[in-house]
C-alpha cells in the first residue's frame, strides 16, 4: 500500500476523521470557524470538507482536509508508533528518523499518481483550489503546506512556508522566512536566475511532519523524508523542468512555479502558530507554471495556531533536543513542549538523579538551541512532563524562587543572526511574529536536596497495577472518559 495521504486517512477510525458534505466557503473563514468550534468542544478529529468552494465561489474539484495533526495519537500513527503510547515514544521516533536517511528512487511519469492530471500555462489556475482564510486580519486566503526548493549546488530543501493568493490565477506571494530557503533565493538572485519552487499540497502526513526536522545545509531533505515515511521517496521529473527538478510522485497536488529575481509584493499579516499576527512585509512573488494532481486529489491544510499545528513545534523540539543533549546528560529522562505554549515557547525537561548545576546547564543549552523558547522548567523523573498539572505542582512545590529561577537577557542571543532577507521587510529568523524577547528563564523545579524535604505522597504502585477501576464500576460507567457525565 502506497504511503500517501489518502491511504493514511482510510486507516483512521470513525472518531478520528469526520467528513462534512455540506458546501463550505473556506476563503470566507467557514472552514476554520467549524474547526474552532470543534476545538472549543475539546474534540480534535481530522476533518474532510467534501464540497468546498474555490476562489470564484464555484465548487472546487478538490476536497479539503485539515486538523490531521491535532492529536499525538495520529502523529504516532504517522511515525509508526503505537497510538496507545503517543508521548515520549513519538518524540524518540522523530529523533531517530531525523538522523536517518532513505535514498530516493526515480519513477516514470506513468507510475506517478501526482501527474495523472496536468494543467499548464493558462490552465494552471490556482483559483480553483479551496484555499483557506484562517483569521480575521489575515492578508487573504493562503496555502499552508510545504515547499521544495533546490540550491545551485543541487540539494533539495523541503520546509514550510505560506503561499498567499493574490486574486490572480497565475501569481501568488510566498512568505519565506527560514535561513535555508532565503539563502537559496539569494544565491539564485546573485546568479541572475529565477528560483524554482514547488508547493506540495498533501502527502503522507509524515512527509510534512518530517519537513520541520533540522538538517544541515547541503543535506538532501528528500532522503530524510524517506526515513520519515518509512520507504524511499518516489520522485518524478517535474513537468516544467524535467529531471533538473524532481517532485514527490505520491503527492496529492503539486504547484510548479518560479520566483523571478527581485520581484516582490505585499505579504502577511497571518495568524501563525503562536496565535499572533505576523507583520506585513515584502516577499517573493511566485509565478505559476503548472499544476499537477492525482485522480481524486485531496488538498491538505493546517489550522495554524491551534491543536493541528502544535505538534510541529513540539515534536521537533523534543526529538532534536534529545539528539543534542542525551549523550552529554546520560540522566536525561524526557522532554516536552506543551500545547499551552503552542509547542513554541516553553520546554519541560525531566532528569534522573539530577546533579548540582545540571538544571542551569541543560536549560542554557536548550535556550541556545531554539531562539524562540522563553522558558525551560526542569523536574525530576517521577514528574510526567506530558502532564502539565504535575509540572506546575513541582514548580509551585519545589522551586526556590531565590535560587532556582535564573534569567538572562536573551542568553547571549546577540551572537546569532536573528533576521533573514534583505531590505525593509525583514522578518525574524524563527518565522514567528514576536521578535524582541527580553530575558528568558530556566527554572529548577526539582526536589531540594540540600535540606530535609517531605516525600511526595503516592498510592502503592503494586496496588495501582492490581486494582482496575472498571472492574468495580457498573458496565454503563466503565471506561467512561474523564469528565464525562
Amino acid at each position: 500500500m502506497a504511503r500517501d495521504l489518502q491511504n493514511f486517512l482510510k486507516q483512521l477510525d470513525d472518531d478520528e476523521l469526520i467528513e462534512i458534505d455540506r458546501p463550505v466557503k473556506p476563503h470566507e473563514f467557514e472552514a476554520t470557524a467549524l474547526l474552532k468550534q470543534l476545538e472549543d468542544r475539546r474534540q480534535y478529529p481530522a476533518v474532510q470538507f467534501n464540497r468546498p468552494t474555490d476562489m470564484y465561489g464555484n465548487a472546487s474539484p478538490f476536497p479539503l482536509v485539515s486538523n490531521v495533526y491535532a492529536t499525538r495519537e495520529r502523529c504516532a500513527r504517522m511515525l509508526d508508533v503505537d497510538p496507545a503510547t503517543p508521548n515520549w515514544e513519538v518524540s524518540l521516533a522523530f529523533a531517530k528518523k531525523s538522523k536517518a536517511q532513505q535514498k530516493s528512487v526515480a519513477v516514470e511519469r506513468r507510475a506517478a499518481p501526482v501527474q495523472q492530471n496536468v494543467w499548464r500555462g493558462k490552465d494552471a489556475d490556482v483559483g480553483r483550489l479551496p484555499m483557506v482564510r484562517h483569521f480575521e486580519m489575515d492578508f487573504g486566503p493562503v496555502i499552508t503546506m510545504t515547499h521544495v526548493m533546490r540550491s545551485l549546488e543541487g540539494h533539495y530543501n523541503v520546509s514550510f512556508a505560506k503561499t498567499f493568493y493574490k486574486w490572480d490565477p497565475h501569481e501568488m506571494v510566498v512568505s519565506l522566512h527560514t535561513r535555508d530557503n532565503t539563502r537559496i533565493v539569494r544565491e539564485h538572485e546573485k546568479a541572475g536566475k529565477p528560483t524554482r519552487i514547488v508547493n506540495v499540497l498533501g502527502h503522507h502526513p509524515a512527509f510534512h511532519l518530517g519537513s520541520v526536522a533540522r538538517n544541515e545545509w547541503g543535506d538532501d531533505d528528500y532522503a530524510t523524508l524517506g526515513a520519515f515515511i518509512g520507504e524511499p521517496m518516489r520522485l518524478v521529473p517535474s513537468v516544467t523542468w524535467g529531471d533538473e527538478f524532481m517532485v514527490p510522485a505520491d503527492a496529492e497536488i503539486v504547484i510548479e512555479g518560479e520566483l523571478p529575481s527581485g520581484k516582490k509584493d505585499l505579504c502577511d499579516p497571518f495568524g501563525e502558530v503562536a496565535r499572533l499576527y505576523q507583520a506585513q512585509c515584502l516577499r517573493p512573488v511566485l509565478e505559476v507554471k503548472a499544476m499537477t494532481f492525482r485522480d481524486g486529489a485531496i488538498m491538505q491544510d493546517i489550522f495554524s495556531g491551534f491543536r493541528d499545528s502544535c505538534p510541529f513545534g513540539a515534536v521537533l523540539k523534543e526529538g532534536h533536543l534529545w539528539n543534542v543533549l542525551h549523550e552529554k546528560f546520560p540522566n536525561l529522562h524526557q522532554i516536552h513542549s506543551p500545547d499551552s505554549t503552542c509547542g513554541v515557547y516553553a520546554v519541560y525537561v525531566s532528569m534522573k538523579d539530577i546533579q548540582p548545576g545540571q538544571a542551569q546547564e541543560i536549560g542554557r543549552l536548550i535556550l541556545e538551541s531554539f531562539i524562540v523558547i522563553q522558558c525551560v522548567i526542569v523536574v525530576d523523573a517521577d514528574i510526567d512532563v506530558f502532564n502539565e498539572q504535575e509540572v506546575m505542582w513541582a514548580f509551585h512545590t519545589y522551586t526556590n524562587l531565590e535560587k532556582g529561577f535564573q534569567t538572562k537577557g536573551n542568553w547571549e542571543q546577540a551572537r546569532h543572526v536573528r533576521h533573514a532577507g534583505e531590505g525593509s521587510g525583514k522578518a525574524p529568523q524563527s518565522g514567528f511574529a514576536t521578535s524582541n524577547w527580553g530575558a528568558r528563564a530556566v527554572i529548577d523545579a526539582t526536589k531540594p536536596q540540600d535540606f530535609a524535604f517531605g516525600e511526595r505522597s503516592q498510592v502503592p504502585k503494586d496496588v495501582m497495577e492490581r486494582v482496575n477501576l472498571d472492574d468495580y464500576l457498573a458496565p454503563s460507567r466503565a471506561r467512561m472518559p474523564v469528565g464525562a457525565k
